[in-house]
Formats: C-alpha cells, sequence, structure tokens
C-alpha cells in the first residue's frame, strides 16, 4: 500500500510545483501592470528552470543522508516562503527574482527530486510508466494554477495577490503531503553498481542525454513563457489566450503518460526522436500558420505534448543505462542541460522580441533546436541497432 500513497503524494507534489509552467500569465501581468519588459519577465522564469536542476545535484547527495519525508518538508517551507516574499514585493523585480526565481527554483529541486526518485523505487519493472506518472504531475500543474489565477485576477486581485494566495495554499500541502512519502528499502539491493561522478560524466551516452534535453527544452520553454504573448500578438481572444495556457499544460501532463508507456516498448531513443520532432513541427506551424482561436489551442496542446516528453524520457534512459540505484545521482547532472536551457531559451526569446518587436525569429530558432535534438538520437537508436546486430 505504501508504494502506492508514496506516487499519489508524489503526484501532488508536482503538481504543486509544476505551477510555474503557467508563468506566462503571471508575467503578463508584470508586464502589463508593473512596467516588466520582456526579458525581465523571462528572465526570472529562467532562473527557477536554472536553480532546480542545478539545485538537485546538492538534494541527490542529501537523499543519501536523510529520509526523503524532510527533503519534501524543505520543499513546501521554501516554496511558501518564496511566494510570499514575492507577493509582498511590492512589484520590485529583485524581490520578485529572489522569491520565486531563486527560493521557489531550490523548492523545485528538492519537491521534484523526492517525487521523481522515491515512486519509481518501488516499481522497477515499469520505469518508463512510473517516470511517467510522476513527472506528470508537473506538466498538469499549471493547468490548475491557470484556473485558479484567472478566477482570482477576475475577481478584482492583482498578480501579487495571487502569489501570495498560491504560496500559503500550495505550500502547506506540500508540507503535509510529505507525510506521505515512503523509501523502499529494498531499492538499496539494485543490481547495478553504485557509481562515482567520474565513471559517468565522460562517457558518450552521457554527454548525449545532456546535449539531448538542452535542445529539446531549450524550445519548449523559448515558447511556454512567451505563450500568451505570442496569442496576444496575432489578437487571439483574451479567454483563449488563458484556455491556451491550460491546454498546453494538459498536453504536456498527458505526453508525459503517453511518451512513457511508449518507451517502454520501443525504447527510449526512438522515442525521444518522436516526441522532438513533433515539438518542433508544432512550434514551427505557429509561423506557418495564421493563428486562430481553434489553431492557437491545437498548436498549445501539440507543442506541449512533445515537450513533456522530454521529463520522462531522458530520466527512463538514464535509470535504463546507469541502473535505478544511480537515477538519482546521474540525472542531475543531465538535468544540466536543462537549467542551462532554462536561462538561455526564455531568455532568448524575451530579447529577441525586445530587439523586434515580433516571435516570428524567437518560433523559428525554437523549432531548429528542437528538430536538431530529434535527429541527435534517431542518430542514436541506429547506432544502437547497428551494435545490436
Amino acid at each position: 500500500m505504501k508504494k502506492y500513497i508514496t506516487v499519489l503524494a508524489a503526484f501532488i507534489i508536482m503538481l504543486c510545483i509544476g505551477s510555474i509552467y503557467a508563468w506566462s500569465i503571471i508575467a503578463a501581468e508584470l508586464i502589463q501592470n508593473f512596467g516588466f519588459s520582456g526579458s525581465e519577465s523571462q528572465i526570472i522564469f529562467g532562473m527557477i528552470i536554472a536553480v532546480f536542476p542545478l539545485a538537485m545535484i546538492f538534494v541527490g547527495q542529501l537523499g543519501k543522508k536523510f529520509n526523503h519525508r524532510y527533503l519534501s518538508y524543505t520543499s513546501g517551507v521554501l516554496f511558501f516562503s518564496g511566494y510570499l516574499l514575492a507577493g509582498y514585493s511590492g512589484g520590485n523585480f529583485w524581490i520578485i527574482f529572489l522569491g520565486i526565481g531563486l527560493m521557489s527554483g531550490i523548492a523545485t529541486a528538492f519537491g521534484y527530486w523526492v517525487s521523481l526518485t522515491s515512486p519509481v523505487q518501488w516499481f522497477p519493472d515499469k520505469k518508463g510508466l512510473i517516470t511517467g506518472i510522476a513527472a506528470a504531475g508537473f506538466g498538469l500543474g499549471a493547468v490548475f494554477m491557470s484556473e485558479i489565477a484567472e478566477h482570482i485576477l477576475n475577481r478584482g486581485y492583482d498578480v501579487l495577490e495571487l502569489l501570495r494566495i498560491i504560496g500559503v495554499s500550495y505550500g502547506l500541502i506540500i508540507i503535509v503531503l510529505a507525510n506521505f512519502i515512503f523509501q523502499n528499502p529494498a531499492a538499496t539491493n539494485d543490481s547495478n553498481a553504485k557509481l562515482e561522478v567520474s565513471e559517468f560524466i565522460n562517457t558518450d551516452i552521457f554527454r548525449k542525454l545532456c546535449w539531448g534535453i538542452f535542445l529539446g527544452t531549450f524550445a519548449g520553454l523559448l515558447i511556454i513563457g512567451s505563450l500568451k504573448i505570442i496569442g496576444q500578438l496575432q489578437d487571439v481572444s483574451a479567454q483563449i489566450l488563458i484556455n491556451g495556457v491550460a491546454v498546453f499544460a494538459f498536453a504536456n501532463f498527458a505526453g508525459r503518460l503517453a511518451w512513457g508507456f511508449i518507451s517502454d516498448y520501443i525504447g527510449a531513443s526512438l522515442t525521444i526522436f518522436f516526441a522532438l520532432l513533433v515539438q518542433a513541427l508544432a512550434i514551427i506551424s505557429l509561423n506557418l500558420f495564421e493563428l486562430s482561436d481553434i489553431s492557437y489551442l491545437v498548436l498549445s496542446f501539440c507543442i506541449g505534448f512533445g515537450f513533456g516528453g522530454n521529463f520522462v524520457l531522458f530520466a527512463r534512459e538514464v535509470a535504463q543505462r546507469f541502473g535505478l540505484n544511480n537515477l538519482g545521482l546521474v540525472y542531475p547532472y543531465v538535468f544540466i542541460g536543462y537549467a542551462i536551457a532554462g536561462i538561455a531559451g526564455p531568455f532568448s526569446g524575451g530579447l529577441i522580441f525586445d530587439l523586434t518587436n515580433s516571435f516570428n525569429y524567437a518560433i523559428t530558432l525554437a523549432s531548429i533546436m528542437s528538430l536538431a535534438g530529434s535527429i541527435l538520437f534517431l542518430r542514436q537508436h541506429i547506432l544502437y541497432k547497428e551494435k545490436a546486430n
């Protein structure tokens, strides 16, 4: 029973910390009401995405010494404090940067590491599916956040009040659910020997995993951080703009489940190829077609569905290649590619928009990056086949 409770608790914790993927709603409010530039709004989002993979390396070391439950408590306290600080910032960029970008970024590291590693230890034969379920919560978080944000903002509250409400409610939920995170004592009996960092950091597969997650998430993060603004520039209706964020998040959720399930049958490398190809084609379609309410929602879904694969497939491949008991050690280092993308992707999109007053060039760049990642893992799949034969 403990293993199912752990999966459920991890899923809901992921829902809470994954609310950051609704950032484009908050970014639009900060630009409109507090004078933020496009790049300022996106560098906060980028900082979260950069901080939490880097902090996960530290969390992975703590996970060897402390019960995962205590790491979850830490996540809740930092999330609560960071959002509350930003909510009382008066719209000051640096205070919001500290509260959301840094503190909630570290909170995300603690919550994400625990929610990813604890459940999969209970299900060693279903790495793709269980990783997909855990990661799916992170993707679905923006659906709830977008609905909550719409309700609160439509009632006349401003974005700072929204941050305070989210900080208190989500922070407390994480702290309560930490009591239902259980560790599998048999996980240490994994047949694969535990690695040292020096044993995997220079391997070919490690480098490809880092490059792949960088290319795939650079593209997706560039788009998601400005999704609402992209729609506004083409006169998509206000209600559909909100719905588009929710659709992206739901597709992100569905993609994590679907790609994880598929990877258990055809392997991670070929699945990564398909996921990033779907993402690349959907992103470039933002330039190729005039956006209507319907096409905006369809493309939001397709981009989110492809993007979701990044957060299941690379973790699954790490567990497969390096052993389940090494997932918590190796994956945070692979996730450094995501950290770099977290700064480079959203900031590039915001900067290009500030320079050109258009997202067309940024969209093209994102599509090319995703396509490059897709081709990289198609080649990797071909190499696997050649070696097997």
